[in-house]
């Protein structure tokens, strides 16, 4: 029994000099480097005014009139500095997406009772009946990180 004792403290403190020498490897490292900071948009929704369905859920459909100019609404907070807005349209969510307005910032108004901001970018309905189009929302910061893209759908009436 003395013996079997005397191995182990003999082989205890190699042990422990190897174990300390591991590097165990950060598997969050990467996930947790930050570039930079974004815009963060909270909702886009279309026309001059919200709507809400009888559940209180805000509506982002609009149907309007062919050709016709409606808002297209963004609301975004932000950390850093804002450099531009940007509209896409697409006919699918999936689909190519065609740059419709590059809108400087500037504009945009601050909503204390949201306490978000609020940009408004007019924009034309697509030509003919029944045509719905998806509308894509982008903010790019002045770092140039662009923010991720929000949606709201664009229907002409029959």
């Amino acid at each position: 029994m003395k013996l079997i004792l005397k191995y182990i403290l003999a082989c205890l403190p190699f042990a422990l000099l190897l174990t300390s020498c591991y590097k165990e490897p950060d598997l969050f490292e990467e996930l947790l480097v930050s570039n930079g900071k974004v815009a963060q948009i909270a909702v886009v929704w279309l026309g001059d005014a919200k709507v809400y369905n009888a559940a209180g859920v805000l509506q982002t459909t609009t149907t309007v009139d062919s050709l016709s100019t409606v808002n297209v609404n963004i609301e975004y907070t932000s950390e850093v500095a804002v450099k531009e807005f940007k509209i896409y349209s697409a006919p699918t969510a999936s689909g190519s997406q065609t740059l419709l307005a590059t809108v400087p910032a500037g504009t945009q108004k601050y909503d204390g009772a949201l306490r978000n901001y609020v940009m408004k970018i007019p924009i034309t309905a697509p030509k003919g009946k029944n045509v719905t189009s998806i509308i894509f929302a982008e903010i790019v910061a002045e770092n140039s990180y662009a923010s991720s893209q929000k949606t709201a759908t664009l229907k002409t009436k029959p």
